[in-house]
């Protein structure tokens, strides 16, 4: 063990480590395959229904799972135009030919791409059931009282920071000399559960070739890294790059992918339950994805309205049922039934839900490699809210009757939720 090492280790705090990785990673790739799938089909129809499948290794990619459109027209042209869905992910991703004439493999031209759909129309009664959860799930959302950080834990939000600015100079200087697959890891210390951050490692593995200047990618990594913590009061941290050394086999020629597998990424780290469904490849009826990001926005609103230093919230979806069967509520890691949910949620129905989460500005695409927990979402919020968030001492909300499995809910227009 180095000295580093064990100065790391045994610092006083809370220990907080993320990753995350670059839209040319081999399960971010499928992710991202899922779900530009359901955003070609999102200006053909309305409350269309998809449950896909990816997996990707070399040149191949394997596409299975249902997508229910009652338009037949739409229907006989998906397969005329699906290849090219799949290959304009692998190239806005970074693989085929750079700025500089090398080819980062595999090209998306080459890919062979195995289908196995069920593509189809509805059955009768159907799709007037949409807003019925047709699976169980259990959804987690998170807050914790750090605005700088989207109130996101600070290492999360670091990693995913760092993997932004990693791709954007990757795209203005990396050309012929880095490729498309990266990942991160931050480890910091966070001073109790609403403490002050301080990161002190920053690792990133680069995608390159065997000729790439290394000065060059050492300089890229550097700058990222000061670039995501420039505007905090953090120091900068220790900088790995490339500990395994050589990186040239990056991507699906390096290791296979499948979706879902970045599920920790897509949350909120490895210090906060991921609950359990994947997100992309689903629609905003699936109740894994519609009940994460309300799980998300009914942790933030109940943050705010208490003394706490973090929230998290757990929804919990039965067969066949139109709302959570629970809603449960942590304050500071204690049970506590002052769950507050916004007007414009009603009482968690899912037709209601997915009405106000229809008005995003961002494609299922953008979330899959950027992160669904950012500002200007509708589970995420208002600005202004945001801003005015105190730090300590709020009014506490007013407990309302028992509603959803016995937790109280507070509704910002009325003192009282109704009951079911």
């Amino acid at each position: 063990m180095t000295p580093s090492t064990k100065r790391r280790i045994v610092a006083a705090g809370r220990h907080e480590t993320a990753e995350f990785v670059l839209p040319g990673h081999p399960d971010k790739l499928c992710d991202a395959v899922a779900d530009a799938i359901i955003d070609w089909h999102q200006p053909l129809g309305k409350d269309l229904q998809f449950g896909l499948e990816v997996a990707c290794v070399f040149d191949r990619v394997f596409i299975t799972g249902r997508i229910a459109n009652p338009v037949t027209g739409v229907r006989q042209v998906f397969p005329l135009r699906r290849d090219e869905i799949v290959r304009g992910v692998y190239a806005s991703a970074g693989y085929g030919v750079d700025a500089a004439g090398h080819v980062w493999g595999p090209r998306p031209g080459d890919l062979k791409i195995d289908w196995a759909l069920c593509l189809d129309g509805f059955a009768e009664g159907e799709r007037e059931l949409r807003h019925l959860s047709d699976d169980q799930a259990i959804c987690v959302g998170y807050a914790v009282r750090s605005p700088a950080t989207d109130y996101l834990p600070p290492a999360h939000w670091l990693a995913r920071r760092i993997g932004r600015d990693l791709f954007r100079l990757r795209q203005e200087r990396g050309a012929g000399q880095i490729g498309p697959d990266a990942k991160v890891i931050v480890h910091g210390t966070r001073r109790g559960p609403g403490g002050a951050f301080q990161p002190d490692l920053v690792s990133v593995s680069l995608n390159h070739h065997d000729g790439s200047d290394w000065l060059l990618l050492r300089s890229v990594v550097d700058e990222a890294v000061e670039t995501a913590c420039a505007g905090s009061r953090w120091h900068l941290p220790e900088i790995e790059m490339n500990g395994a050394g050589m990186f040239v086999a990056g991507g699906p020629n390096g290791d296979n992918g499948t979706t879902g597998k970045k599920l920790v990424v897509d949350a909120y780290g490895p210090g906060i339950p991921i609950g359990g469904g994947a997100w992309s490849g689903k629609d905003f009826f699936k109740v894994d994805r519609l009940g994460g990001m309300a799980a998300r926005r009914l942790a933030l609103e109940s943050l705010l309205a208490s003394d706490a230093d973090e929230a998290q919230v757990t929804l919990t979806y039965l067969p066949g049922g139109d709302r959570p069967a629970r809603v449960d509520l942590l304050l500071n890691g204690s049970a506590s039934d002052r769950v507050v949910v916004p007007s414009e949620f009603g009482a968690l129905e899912s037709r209601v839900l997915h009405a106000a989460f229809a008005k995003r500005n961002t494609t299922h695409l953008d979330l899959a490699r950027w992160g669904h927990q950012r500002p200007g979402m509708p589970w995420e919020l208002s600005i202004s809210k945001a801003i005015c968030a105190p730090r300590r001492g709020a009014a506490k909300p007013h407990s309302a009757r028992p509603h959803l499995a016995d937790v109280a809910l507070t509704n910002e227009s009325s003192p009282t939720m109704p009951t079911s």
